[in-house]
């Protein structure tokens, strides 16, 4: 009995262990990001090479990717959770067959929605996502490291030509400056602000783009002239919603949770936004 509880104190004191050191990683690991096979890839040109040639410090994880910032505070390099579309081991072991095959059908929709997502963003907004680089694919070995710097000050030096990652231009995000602007009482700035991000957004409506997560605290930056929505793995299309159906519908799914914001906070910018929605429903996609 005594060997046994010893036993089960081991395991205890490991599963422990384990998820202690899990958490002060934020659960980064190597083991956790792989590349595509097909994977699209874009040129990447002297100054995102330049871009790519210092150390990026991790900033933290979403669902998708993890991020790293790099060391002159310019750019983030984004790189994409992989293994959230692998069935664990733990599952692959248990005899559910028929429950692991539902499981794979969904992994695999939701890796094909990244990568649609992505390509979206780089071929068809990248003006609208601050978007440098994109390199999901395999490429020629030549020899190129990239440097993280982990949660816990590890350095990791991968190499360039397996690795998948987004490149952007850092920005702020667009909620803190724009509550700063109030702050500050200058309310043509916030409006400013408001206006660029509506500009954004019926800019990606107009080309039939739809977006499954809009959330306006986090999800845009603003880098003193333009909005950019940062968030570059929920854009889609659907087959059944085109025209002005699709672009209506862009833009009341990003617009509806702002405009709550704004109900709350400050009852003339939410009058200033609602004027310059208004013009924009008017507007139409001008197809």
């Amino acid at each position: 009995m005594r060997k046994l509880a010893v036993f089960f104190a081991v395991i205890l004191l490991c599963c422990t262990v384990g998820k202690v050191w899990h958490v002060a990683k934020d659960g980064f690991s190597l083991n956790r990001i792989s590349i595509w096979k097909n994977g699209i890839v874009s040129h990447l040109d002297p100054k995102t090479q330049l871009a790519l040639d210092q150390p990026f410090y991790y900033l933290g994880r979403g669902h998708q990717c993890y991020a790293f910032g790099s060391l002159d505070n310019r750019y983030v390099i984004k790189i994409p959770r992989t293994d959230r579309y692998r069935i664990p081991f733990w599952l692959q072991a248990l005899p559910f067959r028929s429950h692991r095959a539902l499981i794979r059908k969904d992994l695999a929709h939701r890796e094909s929605f990244l990568l649609e997502s992505f390509r979206i963003s780089f071929e068809e907004l990248q003006n609208q996502t601050a978007l440098l680089a994109i390199h999901l694919g395999e490429t020629p070995d030549d020899g190129t490291k990239l440097e993280l710097v982990d949660r816990l000050g590890r350095k990791h030096k991968l190499s360039l030509h397996n690795t998948a990652f987004v490149l952007q231009r850092k920005t702020s995000i667009l909620m803190d400056q724009f509550q700063q602007a109030l702050a500050a009482h200058d309310r043509d700035g916030a409006s400013k602000m408001l206006d660029s991000f509506t500009e954004i957004v019926a800019d990606r409506a107009r080309k039939g783009i739809l977006n499954k997560d809009p959330s306006f605290l986090r999800n845009f930056g603003f880098d003193g002239n333009q909005a950019f929505q940062i968030d570059i793995g929920s854009f889609y299309r659907r087959d059944d919603v085109a025209g002005i159906f699709a672009y209506e519908k862009s833009i009341r799914e990003t617009m509806h949770p702002v405009r709550q914001w704004l109900a709350e906070l400050d009852r003339e910018m939410l009058n200033r936004f609602d004027e310059k929605l208004s013009k924009v429903y008017l507007e139409g996609p001008r197809s």
